[in-house]
């Protein structure tokens, strides 16, 4: 029995080895076929796809794109990349040179038309690749998800004299920009002769240029403010909804009393009534948005200090 056993092992040996011999050798993930990469990506959320074809590529940083890499990211529509959709500790450690490359690696100039820099920690000098775009809409600075307070402790490294400059080639004629939410660090100390309210200005004459900054209600361009520019609710869009970029201001009124606009109280976001449902605190007067309403109740223990407005 014993030398049947050992002869046995011998042939699996011999097969196995033989076998070997007939597969190609694989140094790297990249040496695989593509049709099984591809695959495997179609599952991953939108950042993830970018950083893993630009593992593919071999590089984090001066993304030079080879045929794997490509294959990965064609199919997908690449209109929006929001770094909320991977895990919170993963965008935390992307660097301005991953998102140099992540943005690069899309071809977000051409087609990207919505970011959001959620919980990432970056100076900005990583948004080169948008410079000059005409097709973006939004863009959001806050660095914090949806539904989520905006002050952040200790404060985050983004840089208005890396991103300003950026910005500056977007906002020109031809610009497709509609909305742009700002870090609340930048917002905190409105000072007429900084370079950020300098942007402003130009930013905010843009966006009065156009012919569609109107309250959908009254028609009337003069009660829109594009941007604020007064120390209360310093440089926010809060005559526009953040969610469908409609105008409204704040004089007009729904049939029910209410106005069409509101700027949740905690997460500094403004909505309109058709895209939002918000509340309003019985105990400080304040107005949330659904989703923050609901979290501070769940936070104080409280189910009744909220009633609804819209």
């Amino acid at each position: 029995m014993a030398e049947i056993t050992a002869a046995a092992s011998n042939k699996r040996r011999r097969v196995a080895a033989d076998g070997a011999a007939c597969l190609p050798l694989l140094r790297c993930l990249s040496d695989l076929p593509i049709e099984p990469l591809s695959h495997v990506a179609s599952f991953l959320a939108a950042p993830s796809q970018s950083i893993f074809a630009i593992a593919l590529a071999g590089k984090d940083d001066h993304f030079i794109p080879n045929e794997s890499s490509q294959k990965i990211i064609t199919g997908s529509e690449w209109d929006t990349l929001d770094f909320g959709d991977i895990e919170k500790e993963l965008a935390a450690r992307l660097s301005d040179e991953n998102i140099d490359a992540i943005l690069r690696c899309v071809d977000a100039v051409n087609k990207l038309k919505m970011l959001r820099l959620t919980n990432l920690n970056i100076t900005g000098v990583g948004l080169e690749p948008l410079r000059g775009s005409r097709i973006i809409e939004k863009i959001d600075l806050s660095l914090v998800g949806e539904h989520q307070s905006p002050v952040l402790k200790p404060e985050p490294p983004i840089s208005c004299d890396a991103v300003i400059p950026i910005l500056d080639s977007i906002i020109v004629e031809g610009s497709a920009l509609k909305h742009l939410q700002f870090p609340r660090k930048w917002r905190e100390k409105g000072c007429a002769e900084s370079v950020f309210h300098q942007f402003l200005l130009r930013y905010k004459e843009m966006l009065d240029d156009r012919d569609d900054i109107r309250c959908l209600k009254c028609s009337r361009e003069e009660r829109v403010h594009a941007v604020e520019l007064d120390s209360y609710n310093y440089a926010t869009q809060k005559c526009s909804c953040i969610a469908c970029s409609k105008q409204y201001c704040y004089e007009c009124e729904e049939e029910d009393g209410t106005y069409s606009i509101y700027m949740c109280y905690k997460c500094e976001r403004c909505y309109c009534s058709a895209c939002e449902t918000m509340y309003s605190c019985e105990l400080c007067g304040e107005e949330y948005c659904k989703d923050c309403a609901q979290a501070d109740v769940l936070g104080m223990s409280v189910t009744n200090s909220y009633a609804a407005i819209v």
